[in-house]
């Protein structure tokens, strides 16, 4: 996993994401605002649709 995440606000709180809350998406490293967060998403990836339209969104915008 990368050091930067394609994203620099959380998707949940539009907080800053924190460097110990970052995980993968789509092969992708993608941050959260605290490890609760990115932890829930890691577990539940098809149950968060908000999350993954955000980065989707990102990765679409930034042709990743």
């Amino acid at each position: 996993m990368v050091d930067t995440a394609i994203n620099k606000y959380c998707p949940r709180s539009g907080k800053a994401v924190v460097p110990d809350s970052l995980t993968e998406y789509k092969g992708l490293t993608v941050g959260f605002c605290n490890p609760g967060c990115r932890d829930d998403f890691s577990q539940n990836v098809s149950d968060r649709p908000n999350d993954t339209i955000y980065f989707d969104v990102l990765i679409k915008e930034n042709n990743l």
